[in-house]
């Protein structure tokens, strides 16, 4: 059968295992799983926003059943609040599946209990706390300062590698003129003052391009990350490193398979900065 993306705050009462006595009066609601839309962030139902404090804390935690918990950055984006930053974390340490239920039980102070119903409507139990007793002694030690000076020998030389792998790729010029084509038509989009481009779906979708004309023409600074703003909610992606000074940043493959673009679709790219330097971009989609 079909699941469809929806969510609901539930007035029932589930029982949860480490909250208060009375914890069958604290605000709670469920949502369904399904990767392709909250595998990166997880959107908070609109009627359960009056929960919440105001103005929103920045973190809050997530309890596990098994007794983890997890900090987890909340972001407001237009009316609805999102849990972000650490959320895939949750996600793939709690091995979700497409068509699963969680739970969320609020206590008032800044923490979900959340439980994980898998598809026959059963209770399950994961990443679990699992108690450790570390042994230290001089041979140890001593073997585990060898290990670490190899793993950072092995780094350089990975990061060496990475580098001159990614500098060798040029783009096309036709690829490259076809960008500059779409910004000295991007001004009259009509969506704000902000700096835009258009793009569309391309092979290599993992990385996003920012036009040198647009970087040029208004004066923009890039850091080594970018948030991407879709309909979907909000992810991130890290600024690639090329022997010359084109910008692009990765994770752009997330943005495309999770909107489903196809090649007739246009993207409208909107550069969020604060005083020249860029933070964000919101993407804007038009369907062909």
């Amino acid at each position: 059968f079909l699941f469809t993306h929806f969510s609901l705050s539930l007035s029932l009462s589930l029982p949860t295992s480490s909250m208060a006595d009375n914890d069958d009066e604290l605000p709670r609601f469920f949502k369904v799983f399904l990767s392709e839309t909250a595998s990166e962030s997880m959107a908070i139902p609109l009627s359960f926003m009056d929960v919440l404090e105001n103005p929103l804390p920045e973190t809050v935690k997530l309890q596990g059943t098994g007794g983890r918990t997890w900090t987890v950055s909340l972001t407001k984006i237009r009316r609805q609040a999102y849990l972000t930053a650490g959320w895939s974390k949750f996600a793939e340490e709690h091995e979700l599946e497409d068509g699963e239920f969680l739970t969320f039980v609020y206590d008032g102070s800044r923490t979900f209990e959340v439980s994980v119903y898998g598809r026959m409507g059963c209770k399950v139990t994961r990443a679990v706390a699992v108690p450790t007793i570390e042994l230290i002694d001089s041979d140890s030690e001593s073997h585990e300062e060898e290990e670490e000076e190899e793993e950072e020998e092995d780094d350089s030389s990975f990061h060496e590698n990475e580098e001159i792998s990614q500098s060798v790729y040029t783009l096309d010029s036709e690829e490259t003129e076809a960008e500059d084509a779409c910004v000295a038509g991007s001004s009259n989009v009509g969506i704000s003052a902000n700096p835009c481009f258009k793009t569309s779906l391309k092979p290599r979708i993992y990385e996003l391009l920012i036009p040198a004309s647009v970087v040029r023409n208004n004066r923009l600074e890039f850091g080594e990350m970018i948030t991407y703003i879709d309909e979907e909610g909000i992810t991130e992606g890290k600024r690639g490193r090329w022997s010359d000074d084109r910008v692009c940043f990765k994770g752009w493959d997330r943005i495309c398979r999770r909107n489903k673009l196809k090649e007739q679709d246009v993207v409208t790219c909107e550069v969020l900065h604060n005083n020249y330097l860029a933070h964000s971009i919101k993407i804007h989609i038009t369907r062909g």
